[in-house]
């Protein structure tokens, strides 16, 4: 592991080393690729948002960049065999929605538009001299420029446990986590201005309080924590416990519109709803709930809730999804499949 810049030796079959659990899911991915790929010599530098420099470089040294929220091109591209990427490096999904359509305005929208041109302002630069590596490359042939690959998020806060029958479980609909990143001072423009996530999240749980006000007959269960690291950090066995027993999982936008939570629920089997998904190998043509807008909440509810068949297929869809495209295994066998297909090429 590279993490701000100090290089962490990781034995990949102890996936949870201390003060790391984040990487736990990528242990297992990096597991499937060892096994898949034994005596390659290859060099794996697994890092959160480190973009600008590694330990070695060269044709076998390939990346995993897990955290950058900002979109952003490495700087090494030109000097690795490969980038595996969390988030990818472009936010098109937001865009497309931002203007769609585009006369009907609202500060959502405007919320959105200052993110995207705060990430740009991030990666404007390392997205020009990756064009202009590109062109030398298409004239002249000489300029390495190593690919890039969207690979999933994965999980922080979850066990690994029995997935349980959906028409065993107690609890209709679930969330537990945070509404705002950071506690602003209410002096603060952060405070009054708001993120796209305390915005949306904020939405979510006034339609989902309205709808437990409605239907009171269905278990709802809300736990709203303070902060980034409250919701994270929250009692391992309590919250996966918790996302277990739950039919519908509720899984809002964090700084991007992926989240730890989305592959969670996934992972459990729990039918998803989210406001939208960006355009990613993993997540097109998913059995995930996209509604547009919390305000949709509360029809899409009750629809589900009242079709207990429609409830199991999408359970059963989910956790087959989960173990076909997203899963620890499936996600080393991809990464394991572009590393051949370079190989060959070359």
């Amino acid at each position: 592991m590279y993490i701000k810049s100090q290089l962490i030796p990781w034995d990949i079959y102890d996936p949870e080393p201390e003060n790391c659990s984040f990487v736990a899911y990528f242990g297992k991915v990096l597991q499937t690729v060892d096994q898949a790929l034994p005596n390659q010599g290859l060099t794996f530098y697994v890092t959160m948002v480190d973009i600008k420099e590694l330990p070695s470089y060269g044709d076998n040294v390939f990346v995993l960049i897990l955290g950058d929220e900002f979109y952003r091109i490495p700087e090494y591209i030109n000097q690795v065999g490969g980038v595996f990427k969390c988030y990818g490096t472009h936010q098109i999904r937001e865009q497309i929605n931002l203007y769609r359509p585009l006369l009907r305005l609202s500060y959502f929208k405007f919320l959105v538009l200052g993110q995207s041109v705060k990430n740009m302002g991030y990666r404007l630069i390392k997205k020009i001299k990756h064009r202009l590596r590109k062109l030398r490359f298409l004239l002249i042939g000489k300029a390495h420029i190593a690919p890039i690959y969207d690979i999933p998020p994965g999980y922080f806060n979850s066990r690994n446990l029995p997935v349980k029958p959906i028409q065993n479980r107690t609890c209709d609909i679930f969330f537990d986590g945070s509404i705002v990143q950071h506690i602003y001072p209410v002096w603060s423009l952060r405070y009054w201005s708001k993120t796209p996530k305390a915005y949306s999240r904020e939405q979510m749980v006034s339609s989902l309080k309205q709808f437990k006000a409605n239907h009171p007959q269905f278990q709802v269960d809300l736990a709203v924590s303070v902060g980034y690291v409250g919701s994270n950090h929250a009692a391992h066995s309590t919250y996966s416990d918790d996302m277990m027993n739950a039919k519908i999982c509720l899984a809002p936008r964090g700084t991007t519109l992926e989240t730890y939570r989305l592959l969670e629920a996934m992972r459990y089997g729990c039918v998803t709803i989210v406001e939208s998904l960006p355009d990613r190998w993993f997540y097109n043509g998913a059995p995930i709930i996209q509604i547009g807008s919390w305000q949709n909440l509360e029809p899409v509810l009750t629809r589900l809730l009242n079709d207990p068949e429609l409830l199991q297929t999408l359970h059963q869809q989910t956790l087959d999804w989960w173990e076909t495209k997203c899963s620890e295994k499936a996600v080393g066998r991809y990464i394991t499949e572009q590393i051949n297909a370079l190989r060959l090429r070359v």
